[in-house]
């Protein structure tokens, strides 16, 4: 089963991470962090705003080790421990059944004609469409029918 974290941070106390700060806003952004290890955070359009390596952030990014992430130019989140480790599968894993040797098949004769030619397989037909003159005047005549209205109304 994957296990992944999605954390809500800010001053709100419905965050799953409460900063009681005057520069941190109610919703103030969001980290995700995948079954692989890799930890995404979103500013949530924080009027203090969010700063990974000195650069506001704009949107979303990747966060990468080393990375210092800071909240309303003033508080130093710790966000690497909000890491999820990727889990060594502890199933064993199954073992690969070796192919049952097919017994040596005669090659097929070319017998057609036209080698750009394709073979046909047994059950395949080909297709056929019958449509009477009279099914085409009617559709081609209402169609006319129909664009010939759009015109007057327009």
């Amino acid at each position: 089963m994957s296990q992944r974290v999605h954390i809500r941070v800010g001053s709100k106390a419905s965050n799953q991470v409460v900063i009681n700060h005057p520069a941190i806003a109610e919703v103030h952004l969001e980290l995700f962090a995948d079954n692989e290890g890799h930890v995404f955070i979103t500013d949530l359009g924080s009027p203090q705003g969010t700063s990974v390596n000195g650069v506001r952030l704009k949107g979303y990014t990747l966060l990468k080790d080393g990375d210092e992430v800071i909240l309303g130019g003033k508080i130093r989140l710790n966000w690497e421990k909000y890491r999820v480790k990727p889990r060594i599968n502890e199933e064993p894993t199954p073992k690969k059944v070796p192919p049952v040797p097919q017994p040596p098949q005669e090659p097929k004769k070319n017998t057609r004609q036209n080698p750009q030619e394709v073979p046909k397989k047994e059950n395949e037909r080909e297709a056929k469409m019958q449509v009477s003159n009279i099914s085409l005047i009617l559709i081609f005549g209402g169609i006319f029918l129909l664009l010939l209205l759009m015109y007057l109304i327009n």
